[in-house]
């Protein structure tokens, strides 16, 4: 069992010292997390600590900067992110799983705004959070090609990674960000602008013979 934030193994140990630092190590990360996702983009180490209810002592004894604090509480984000996601149904229809896309993506990028507001700017301070910016990206386009894997799988190479290129680009967290941020829809109309888009570029290049991509 991999504790989020913690450098080894210890959810079976016995000792109490080590599960009460395992304990004020978890309070520390959820305090990060509560403060992010109260709008807090960069929560400092007397509000964490307040939060955890210790010391700011207690904080860099457990973390040797707020940057490694910071990266375990969007691992801990990330990780609770994708528990929740169902499994594709490759039997589903390509209708049924185009809402179930818009319907999972929607929840899940409404609430990880903050926590993306959070990764943008302290990415610099911050290393492993970029690294994980990166890692969820790659994920979430994975998701994708899982989720349209049986009309994926009948294209060319190249119309492939043309259709899934569009497909991330369409249902990535910088769409759901530009349409709620940007352009100020309410979560219902940007769901219903993502379900529009997916039948337009989903249904077309999925459902139809797409002819080989012409290469420059």
């Amino acid at each position: 069992m991999k504790i989020i934030g913690f450098p080894v193994d210890v959810s079976r140990s016995q000792d109490g010292r080590i599960i009460r630092g395992l304990r004020t190590r978890q309070s520390l990360i959820q305090a990060t997390l509560d403060l992010i996702q109260a709008g807090d983009v960069e929560p400092t180490s007397a509000a964490i600590a307040t939060i955890a209810g210790v010391s700011s002592r207690a904080l860099f004894q457990h973390f040797t900067n707020l940057a490694d604090l910071y990266a375990a509480a969007f691992d801990l984000a990330v990780s609770r992110a994708f528990d929740r996601i169902r499994p594709v149904d490759s039997e589903a229809s390509l209708s049924s799983r185009i809402d179930l896309l818009v319907s999972d993506r929607s929840e899940l990028f409404e609430e990880w705004l903050p926590v993306w507001h959070f990764a943008e700017r302290v990415r610099s301070v911050a290393p492993a959070v970029g690294l994980g910016v990166t890692q969820l990206r790659k994920l979430l386009r994975e998701r994708l090609a899982a989720w349209f894997e049986s009309e994926l799988s009948n294209l060319d190479p190249a119309a492939r990674d043309l259709v899934l290129d569009s497909l991330d680009v369409a249902f990535g967290l910088d769409s759901w960000m530009n349409m709620r941020e940007q352009l100020r829809l309410s979560p219902i109309h940007a769901s219903r602008t993502w379900r529009f888009t997916a039948e337009a570029i989903v249904l077309q290049a999925l459902a139809v013979p797409t002819r080989p991509v012409a290469v420059a």
